[in-house]
């Protein structure tokens, strides 16, 4: 797009930079939700392709809706008198559009392919199920075990509980400030 400007002969300005930097990380939060969604699929033993479908599945509707919005509400700055604001809007609008263009076509794409081969070598797999065992017919226990408490479910119900989500950590960060 930059290119595309200066083959225009449109005079790039410091609002014209500002622009490229904020386009630039908005497209790569969009990509690391993406390949973040890409490994725990390929932790949880799915194929590259069925990870990065899920992963695109997930993160995709997010990522347009995100370049929708935004870009709907800056190109109203074009109709602004001052220039640098003008250009900003507009400017933005169009990188937001080919940043999407490229986290939803050419990102999946690389994953699916060589970068996701790499990914792949990388991200260790989760240990394979154990196999489930056939429910015995001898009736069930009349009473619940004492050791059983309302955190942990009777039956192994916590083995099936949903994982969370990769971006979610689970540990607690305590920070401490310097004593004088």
């Amino acid at each position: 797009v930059c290119g595309g400007i200066a083959w225009l002969g449109i005079q790039i300005d410091i609002g014209s930079t500002v622009t490229a930097s904020i386009a630039v990380g908005i497209t790569i939060d969009g990509t690391l939700h993406l390949v973040t969604w890409l490994r725990q699929g390929i932790q949880e033993g799915k194929t590259r392709a069925e990870a990065v479908a899920q992963a695109l599945g997930h993160c995709g509707p997010a990522m347009w809706q995100t370049t929708l919005i935004v870009s709907c509400g800056l190109i109203v700055l074009y109709t602004c008198d001052l220039v640098l604001i003008s250009r900003f809007g507009w400017l933005m609008s169009v990188l937001l559009a080919a940043a999407s263009v490229s986290d939803l076509i050419l990102t999946p794409a690389l994953l699916a392919g060589p970068l996701g081969a790499l990914i792949d070598r990388t991200t260790s797999r989760a240990a394979p199920a154990p196999a489930v065992k056939p429910l015995s017919t001898a009736p069930a226990p009349a009473t619940v075990p004492a050791a059983a408490t309302p955190a942990e479910p009777v039956g192994g119900d916590a083995a099936r509980s949903p994982v969370p989500a990769p971006h979610i950590d689970q540990r607690r960060i305590r920070i401490s400030r310097p004593e004088n």
